[in-house]
């Protein structure tokens, strides 16, 4: 899973400017696919929030984990699979950010 963009010709961090300051690289491209993906998880979470929008929820949430994962996006895809019922997804999911998290989900840790 992806939390930070790097340049795909040097693999530089990038630091929100347009221009690689390593390689001289173009990422605008970049920036306009990490502004999409946010923008969608906005219109997601307004989906959620809307209570009666799970389905328009769930497609947007997948949508931006397909343009840039994140943490944060991941667990918005899960609240969107539990609100549209899809409960054997959202489990596999939360377990995949639990192990990636080195925190148990047992609350007890046993």
């Amino acid at each position: 899973m992806s939390e930070v963009f790097h340049c795909p010709t040097c693999r530089a961090p990038w630091r929100g400017v347009t221009i690689c300051p390593r390689c001289g690289s173009d990422l605008a491209a970049l920036m306009r696919v990490a502004v999409k993906a946010w923008e969608l998880r906005e219109a997601a979470r307004a989906a959620l929030c809307a209570g009666d929008r799970p389905a328009d929820a769930l497609d947007l949430a997948r949508a931006a984990c397909q343009l840039h994962t994140t943490r944060q996006g991941q667990r918005l895809l899960a609240l969107a699979l539990v609100a549209a019922r899809q409960m054997a997804e959202a489990h596999a999911l939360m377990e995949q950010l639990f192990e990636g998290s080195g925190l148990s989900h047992d609350p007890l840790n046993l």
